[in-house]
C-alpha cells in the first residue's frame, strides 16, 4: 500500500471491508474523473470516492452513506433504471 493510500484510509475511509472498484471512469478533455465504491468502517458505511486528475493537479472527494442513505440511493437508481430507455448511452 502506498503512502497516499495509507493516509486516505487512516484519515477518511477507515478500514475497508470490501472495495467494489471503479464504477465510472471518464475523460473530459484533459480531465479524468473516476468514481469508486467501497464498504468501510466495519461494514457500516458505503463510501463513494470521486477523484479528478489533470496534468499536475488532483482532487479527491468522499461521500459517506449510512444504511438509510444507501437504501434511498438504491431505490432512486432502481427507479431511474426502469425509466431509462434501453438504448440510452452516455
Amino acid at each position: 500500500m502506498g503512502l497516499w493510500n495509507w493516509i486516505e484510509r487512516r484519515l477518511w475511509t477507515g478500514d475497508v471491508v470490501k472495495d467494489y472498484g471503479p464504477i465510472s471512469d471518464s475523460r473530459y478533455g484533459g480531465l479524468r474523473r473516476k468514481i469508486s465504491v467501497m464498504l468501510a468502517k466495519g461494514g457500516t458505511r458505503v463510501i463513494l470516492r470521486v477523484s479528478y486528475r489533470r496534468l499536475v493537479t488532483a482532487s479527491i472527494q468522499f461521500v459517506e452513506l449510512d444504511r438509510d442513505a444507501a437504501s434511498k440511493l438504491r431505490d432512486a437508481l432502481d427507479d431511474a433504471l426502469l425509466t431509462m430507455s434501453p438504448d440510452a448511452r452516455p
